[in-house]
């Protein structure tokens, strides 16, 4: 499909060409006569038009379908990874999580296929890739199960359940994906993953629970200005909370860990803090 795109542009480009060649030679042998040539020349330029309209139809709907393709690989790859994660992980990791990684590594197999495309539909595929598994990724943290408003259209439920260490391994994914955009050299690629950023960071954040304050709307949205906070309300409605010890101990690794950890009995009054400021 990519390569049916890039030969339909080519040929796009070589039309004005071509019609101008094929007027002339006919002017040349004699198949146009002189009173002729101004009504030719007119009605050669309408079929020029109307080709260099059906070839942007064509590319356009090409298009559509190497990123219909895309998206749907896209899908599946989330889908199978992720139906059953676990997201209580209860350490946090160094690397990227195992589905972040072949997300990588498919989106890394695609754009480098995307050579006989011109440079704008190249950039855009980019984009729209990029765009779709951040949003994928943002309905899954902070969907709502029977939420039609809040989950995707892909059949696999949000998260149900996910502690401070799942949020900060979302986090470790969500810059693995921005490295990967960085280095396509796609400028602001990296920034389709900026709502994704936005609320892992802030959940994580241990100044969270003074920047959800009415008092603190506008210093949170200094902070954070692509954050929801309703989402923020929907992910605390899943969080597993910590207990002392994993606040003592920094989870499973038995390391310290400079995130915030909410106590069980602090999640409720937070998320209800959240939800009062959404009616006001």
């Amino acid at each position: 499909a990519v390569q049916v795109m890039a030969n339909i542009t080519a040929m796009q480009h070589c039309l004005p060409r071509f019609f101008a060649t094929l007027v002339r030679g006919m002017c040349q042998i004699g198949l146009i006569r002189g009173d002729e040539l101004d009504e030719t020349l007119s009605y050669s330029e309408k079929i020029l038009k109307n080709a260099d309209k059906s070839c942007d139809a064509q590319i356009g709907s090409t298009y559509s379908l190497v990123y219909e393709i895309c998206r749907n690989k896209i899908d599946s790859h989330i889908n199978f990874a992720l139906e059953n994660f676990n997201w209580v992980a209860k350490s946090s990791r160094e690397m990227p999580n195992a589905y972040c990684e072949g997300l990588i590594g498919y989106l890394k197999s695609v754009f480098n296929s995307l050579g006989p495309m011109d440079e704008g539909s190249r950039a855009g595929l980019h984009f729209s890739c990029c765009g779709h598994v951040s949003e994928r990724l943002v309905k899954l943290l902070s969907g709502k199960a029977g939420d039609t408003t809040t989950m995707d259209d892909s059949g696999i439920q949000p998260i149900a359940r996910i502690d401070a260490f799942g949020i900060k391994n979302l986090l470790t994914d969500c810059g693995a994906l921005e490295k990967f955009a960085s280095s396509t050299g796609v400028p602001q690629l990296q920034d389709c993953f900026g709502e994704l950023r936005s609320l892992t960071t802030f959940l994580l954040d241990k100044d969270l629970p003074n920047l959800i304050l009415p008092e603190s709307a506008a210093a949170r949205r200094r902070k954070y200005p692509l954050l929801s906070l309703e989402k923020v309300g929907n992910i605390l409605e899943k969080y597993v909370g910590t207990g002392l010890g994993d606040k003592l101990m920094g989870g499973a690794t038995g390391r310290t860990v400079n995130i915030l950890l909410i106590d069980k009995k602090e999640v409720p009054p937070l998320v209800k803090l959240i939800r009062s400021q959404e009616m006001s």
